[in-house]
This record gives C-alpha cells, sequence and structure tokens, in this order.
C-alpha cells in the first residue's frame, strides 16, 4: 500500500461545475447593467423628491406662474443634471472596482446600462411631474392657481448619467490599474 491516498477526482453528482469563461463574462455584463438600470430608477425617485413645482394662476385661458415660478423653471433641468451626474459617477465607478475581469465588457456595459438607467430616470420623472399647467390653463376659470409641470430643457439630458458614469469608471481605471506599463518594473 502506498504511503500517500490521493483522492480520486471528483465527477459527476455532488461536484461543482466550472463555469465557462463565457458564461462569467455575460453574467457580468447583465450585472453591470442591471446596477445602472436600477440606479436610474433610484436616481428618478431622488430627482423627483428634490424637486418642487412652483405655482401660478390663470388668467383668460393661459397660466401665468408667480415669482418663484419662473426661478422654477430652470430647477428641473438642473436637478436631473446634478442628480444623474453624481448616480453616474458613482455607480460607474463601484461597477469598475467590483467588475474588473474585463475592462472593455465593463465600459460597454456601462453604457448600455446608463444610457437605459438615464432614460428611465427622465421618463419617470416627467411620467410623475403634475400636468403642463398651460394645458389645464385652457379650460380652467380665471383665478384657479395650478402647479408647474416638471420640465427638461435639454434635449439629450438622459446622457448626464452616462456622462457621469464613464468619468467614475475612467477615475477608477486610472487609479486601480493591475497591469505593468511597458517598460516598468511593477515592484
Amino acid at each position: 500500500m502506498p504511503d500517500q491516498l490521493t483522492a480520486p477526482a471528483r465527477t459527476g453528482v455532488g461536484s461543482s461545475p466550472r463555469r465557462s469563461p463565457v458564461l462569467a463574462l455575460v453574467a457580468q455584463a447583465l450585472a453591470v447593467v442591471a446596477t445602472l438600470v436600477v440606479a436610474g430608477l433610484v436616481a428618478a425617485v431622488v430627482w423627483f423628491q428634490l424637486w418642487s413645482p412652483s405655482t401660478g394662476v390663470v388668467q383668460d385661458g393661459r397660466w401665468f406662474p408667480d415669482e418663484d415660478g419662473l426661478r422654477a423653471a430652470f430647477s428641473g433641468t438642473g436637478l436631473f443634471v446634478l442628480v444623474a451626474v453624481l448616480t453616474g459617477f458613482l455607480v460607474g465607478a463601484v461597477t469598475a472596482f467590483l467588475f474588473d475581469r474585463s475592462e472593455l465588457l465593463t465600459l460597454v456595459a456601462t453604457l448600455v446600462g446608463a444610457g437605459l438607467g438615464g432614460w428611465l430616470m427622465l421618463r419617470l420623472g416627467l411620467e410623475w411631474s403634475p400636468a403642463d399647467p398651460q394645458v389645464l390653463a385652457r379650460t380652467a376659470p380665471d383665478g384657479t392657481e395650478l402647479e408647474s409641470a416638471l420640465v427638461v430643457d435639454l434635449p439629450h439630458a438622459w446622457l448626464a448619467l452616462p456622462g457621469g458614469a464613464l468619468v467614475g469608471m475612467a477615475v477608477v481605471f486610472l487609479v486601480t490599474t493591475k497591469r505593468a506599463v511597458a517598460g516598468t518594473d511593477p515592484h
């Protein structure tokens, strides 16, 4: 009998199957996309909660905002960009740090997920907004007080979230590089 016994290789029932590298990359990409879409949903809630509608009065079938209403016209866009860029930066940095198996795949998945997340953030925030007071004013009696609608005056505002995500990823990729630069000694 030999001095050392070796265990036979485990196969079949009870053995843990090895995940294929392709499956692991697909799972990583889906996790990144899902994370950014959920982040867009959360950002929509935050944006809508931070924004407060102004009021105005109906006169001759038209809605006229009060003093605060004129300033509030810009707050929807400004808050959207602020929340979107910060959300994108944070989530982009976290996904770049956690999902580093393939930087290029993480980059592509981040662009897809952040684009969807930014679009979702914009659509949901505008959907939750009060109705357009100019439309309501057409049939409202004079003196009726109406709230303003949430508006975003940038045609491509949804790109703020992907932009923030790319900056967050770039910071992580530049700061936490794992590969030695050609011609340098990593030690």
